[in-house]
C-alpha cells in the first residue's frame, strides 16, 4: 500500500518529522562547519572537545533520521530491512563510542581504538546502502526520496576525495554534508513529511 500525505504512519507526526529535520539541518552545518575551520588535528583540546561535540549531535542527528526511517517503514518492512537497520543501528553505536574517544583523546593508536573507530566509516556506509533501497522501494516520495539518496551518499562522494586531497578534501565533504543531509533536515522540516506530492 502506498503511503500518501494525508495517510502518514500513526508513529511519525508533523511535529515528529520537522524536529528531526531541525535536528538533522543544525547538527550536520555545526560539525561541517568544525571540520573545515578546525580539521583533523592530534592530541587533546579544546579542538578534539568540540569536533567531538559536533561529531556526536550529527551522529545523534542520524539516529533521529533512521528512527524515523524505521516508523515509516521507509525501506519496506521484511527481514531483510529489520536486520539491516538493526545493523545500522549496531554500527551508529560503534561511532558514537568512537567519537567519545577521539573528543577526550583516549586510547588513540591502540587495538581498541582502531576497532572501534572502523565503525564510522561502517555507519556511513551502511547510510548509502539504506538510502539506495529507500530510493528503489519509494515509500518515501518526491523531493524527499531524491534527497535522502543525495544526502546518504556523503561517504562515496566526499571520502574518496578526502583520502587522495586530505585538507581540501574535508572542504569537498563539508560542502556536501551542507548540501546533503542539512538541505534534508530543511526539507523535512519545511515540508513535516516523508510523502510530499
Amino acid at each position: 500500500m502506498t503511503v500518501t500525505q494525508n495517510t502518514a504512519p500513526r508513529t511519525a507526526t508533523l511535529q515528529g518529522i520537522r524536529v528531526t529535520g531541525i535536528g538533522l539541518a543544525v547538527a550536520t552545518a555545526a560539525w561541517a562547519l568544525c571540520m573545515t575551520l578546525i580539521g583533523d588535528l592530534e592530541g587533546f583540546g579544546w579542538q578534539t572537545l568540540v569536533g567531538g561535540a559536533t561529531a556526536i549531535a550529527f551522529q545523534i542527528a542520524i539516529i533521529r533520521l533512521l528512527l524515523l526511517q524505521v516508523r515509516t517503514n521507509a525501506m519496506g518492512t521484511g527481514r531483510v530491512a529489520k536486520g539491516f537497520y538493526i545493523a545500522q543501528f549496531v554500527f551508529m553505536a560503534g561511532a558514537l563510542v568512537s567519537s567519545t574517544f577521539d573528543a577526550f583523546w583516549l586510547i588513540q593508536g591502540t587495538p581498541v581504538w582502531a576497532a572501534f573507530d572502523m565503525f564510522w566509516p561502517l555507519s556511513m556506509l551502511g547510510m548509502v546502502g539504506i538510502g539506495v533501497r529507500i530510493a528503489i522501494a519509494g515509500r518515501w516520495t518526491g523531493i524527499v526520496r531524491w534527497w535522502t539518496l543525495w544526502a546518504q551518499s556523503w561517504f562515496v562522494a566526499a571520502i574518496p576525495v578526502v583520502l587522495i586531497a586530505r585538507d581540501a578534501g574535508q572542504v569537498v565533504g563539508s560542502v556536501q554534508l551542507i548540501a546533503g543531509y542539512v538541505v534534508l533536515g530543511i526539507i523535512l522540516a519545511k515540508l513535516g513529511t516523508v510523502t510530499p506530492k
